[in-house]
């Protein structure tokens, strides 16, 4: 039977046991065409548009929202050539068919070398760094801005990458699954201001702050890290932080120092 239109519904990783943590997303020029025609492919077999959005999302493989203008479809990148039988399950699981689970779990056990794990299960974030605590900076602007709502939401730093030059750097974001933020190390050094970091940290807990509002409406769509698309609310809220524009603009004028840190 298929859901409804506007169910949701997500398929969570398996343990990934030994996983590297070096298990990254595909560059943006390697993974465009390939996500192109996994859409194509998964489109075909659906008869309906699917707006495909890759993700490194090491707990939750696929997600999907049923929309009046087609499937919006989140996906791991260890899906991005998978092969017919694997396409076929996962349009299945979109349809609702529970059995097509098996085939997906089968096919992530055999390539969860691709799902990066950060740090061992139960293991807390690190908070302190070397020149900004996290914990004392998630404090101040929850009860400036929040009035104690994010406070249950872990905030650290996230692992320092490999030493290499990143086309792209992730610098801060909220995980709904597992109720943490996390700030690229990058942003913990000296020539970064104070209200630089206040501001990705805010960001992310905006994140947080809506995506609680949203669970209460049971409207959240259960797929851990928070999207990219950035409603009126959001946009609106953030717009009152001080220093935003301040922040946008020394983040841009640094951008490849922070991607070479």
């Amino acid at each position: 039977m298929r859901p409804p239109p506007g169910q949701l519904a997500m398929f969570d990783a398996p343990s990934p046991g030994n996983t590297p943590a070096h298990a990254r997303l595909p560059s943006r020029e390697d993974a465009l065409p390939r996500a192109a025609e996994l859409a194509r492919r998964v489109s075909a077999l659906l008869g309906m548009p699917v707006h495909l959005r890759l993700t490194d999302n090491r707990a939750t493989l696929v997600s999907y929202r049923r929309l009046p203008e087609g499937l919006r479809l989140r996906l791991h990148h260890l899906f991005l050539d998978a092969p017919d039988p694997v396409v076929r399950a996962l349009a299945l699981y979109v349809s609702g068919d529970p059995a097509a689970r098996d085939a997906l779990e089968a096919f992530s056990h055999a390539h969860q070398a691709q799902v990066r794990r950060e740090r061992e299960p139960g293991e807390p974030l690190r908070t302190r760094g070397r020149c900004f605590d996290l914990k004392a900076v998630h404090a101040r602007l929850d009860a400036a801005w929040f009035d104690g709502r994010v406070q249950g939401v872990e905030v650290g730093w996230a692992r320092r990458p490999g030493r290499r030059t990143r086309r792209t750097i992730h610098l801060g974001g909220y995980d709904a699954r597992l109720r943490e933020v996390r700030v690229h190390p990058a942003l913990d050094r000296p020539h970064v201001p104070a209200f630089v970091v206040d501001f990705i940290v805010f960001h992310s807990l905006l994140h947080a702050d809506l995506a609680a509002a949203d669970a209460a409406q049971d409207a959240h769509d259960g797929t851990g890290r928070c999207a990219a698309e950035h409603p009126p609310a959001f946009l609106e809220r953030e717009a009152a932080f001080p220093l935003r524009e301040s922040a946008w603009r020394w983040l841009l004028d640094n951008l490849s120092s922070l991607r070479r840190g």
